[in-house]
């Protein structure tokens, strides 16, 4: 049985942060297959391949000239980084074994409410990421730029010593 598609399956943009820094973005459900990284930063002085976001380990890899070699940053050595799965989808892209602490999201909320902290995913990121995608969608059916109305604060740097005290 065919389903009829209601909704946009691609979306394009550009993004500008509030430092200036300019983003341009694809998200699409149109393609047959694929084979790339799941996120690739291209910058004025290098680019970053970027892990699974779905997972938490794997290496970063960074390049800093034009057609130079790409560095290797490894995350195994990092608490949240330490292989404790094995899973292989059988992409060409992925490592058949992962780091995968899915809860620690849970577990750092639980901790925060406990001693009084704000936590990272917090509600002001949230409103603000719901804004940026809610803007997006009605420029491109608007096919006019729209203002980003929310701001937040950037969450703090998760140290290991943190991140240490969360782990069983």
């Amino acid at each position: 049985k065919k389903i009829k598609v209601e909704s946009p399956t691609t979306y394009m943009a550009t993004i500008q942060f509030q430092n200036g820094v300019l983003i341009q973005i694809t998200l699409s459900f149109d393609v047959i297959n694929h084979q790339r990284n799941h996120i690739e930063l291209y910058g004025t002085k290098g680019s970053i391949i970027v892990p699974d976001p779905n997972m938490f380990g794997g290496s970063a890899f960074i390049s800093v000239s034009t057609g130079g070699k790409w560095g290797e940053h490894q995350t195994e050595n990092m608490h949240l980084g330490r292989i404790n799965i094995k899973n292989h989808s059988g992409r060409l892209n992925e490592s058949p074994t992962n780091a995968n602490y899915r809860g620690v999201g849970l577990s750092e909320m639980i901790y925060c409410v406990e001693n009084k902290k704000k936590h990272r995913c917090n509600g002001e990121l949230a409103l603000h990421v719901l804004d940026i995608i809610e803007s997006t969608m009605r420029a491109a059916i608007s096919k006019t730029p729209k203002e980003i109305q929310t701001t937040c604060k950037k969450p703090e740097f998760f140290p290991e010593e943190e991140v240490k005290k969360l782990l069983l």
